[in-house]
């Protein structure tokens, strides 16, 4: 058993605990999809390089069809300037925002500070963005809408298809 499939109760547990629900969604992958207002976010936990420190994930594609700019890349910047320990980038034509922490001595207030400011900052920040950038939010206007996974996922499970079918986290 690795290291991940041992801390993989204890951190759907407690992200169980965060959003106040009973059953929790997880996907095939592991990946535990939460909706937060016009965004996804996606925990995860990932083994980590050969010998290295598995880790828990936790991000949100923002917008997609964003189109490159200057100002859209000094912006994200500025965020990135602002905030402690997440991330905003741009990845092809999709603003991430993702923040990691080790699994060996995770605990319960880790998880929730870092499901807390990734969803908060994603709803926050996606329509933010959107309004000066363009592109789309994850769930722009219809909850069911398919739209694209995170492209940095670890998998190539698609968060929304099972996500809109079924119950999951929402905040």
């Amino acid at each position: 058993m690795t290291r991940v499939e041992v801390i993989r109760p204890f951190v759907e547990q407690t992200v169980k605990e965060f959003l106040g629900v009973e059953e929790l969604k997880v996907l095939d992958d592991g990946t535990i999809p939460i909706r937060a207002g016009s965004s996804a976010v996606n925990v995860r936990l990932l083994e980590g390089s050969a010998g290295g420190h598995p880790l828990l994930q936790v991000s949100s594609p923002l917008l997609h069809g964003v189109t490159t700019s200057l100002e859209l890349l000094e912006k994200l910047n500025d965020m990135n300037a602002g905030f402690s320990f997440a991330r905003v980038f741009l990845t092809d034509d999709t603003v991430c925002i993702a923040m990691e922490l080790f699994v060996e001595e995770l605990t319960p207030e880790q998880i929730s500070y870092a499901c807390g400011l990734i969803t908060f900052a994603a709803d926050h920040w996606d329509d933010e963005l959107k309004r000066t950038f363009g592109g789309q939010t994850f769930f722009e206007g219809n909850p069911a809408e398919e739209a694209p996974s995170d492209p940095r996922a670890s998998t190539e499970a698609d968060p929304t298809a099972e996500a809109a079918a079924e119950p999951g986290g929402y905040l």
